[in-house]
């Protein structure tokens, strides 16, 4: 018998920081805290948050280092 997969997922309710998922996994499986069984979404949908999240955050450190960056206008030849 398999078991049920943990991995990591903030809880919005409870704030724990795991998520669950039923040993057979498929895109309609429920994704569940780990702490007080709050059921997140299907897997299909907490993954294109976990996407887009990841994307928004990636554009944000990208215009962060690119905001820091020196040009080179400025510098004597």
């Amino acid at each position: 018998m398999t078991k049920p997969i943990t991995f990591a997922y903030p809880c919005a309710k409870c704030g724990a920081g795991q998520a669950i998922l039923p040993a057979k996994i498929e895109a309609m499986s429920v994704v569940q805290c780990v702490q007080c069984g709050r059921k997140h979404g299907r897997l299909d949908e907490v993954q294109k948050q976990l996407a887009t999240k990841a994307r928004e955050e990636s554009f944000q450190k990208m215009r962060q280092i690119y905001r820091n960056r020196p040009t080179g206008k400025n510098r004597s030849s």
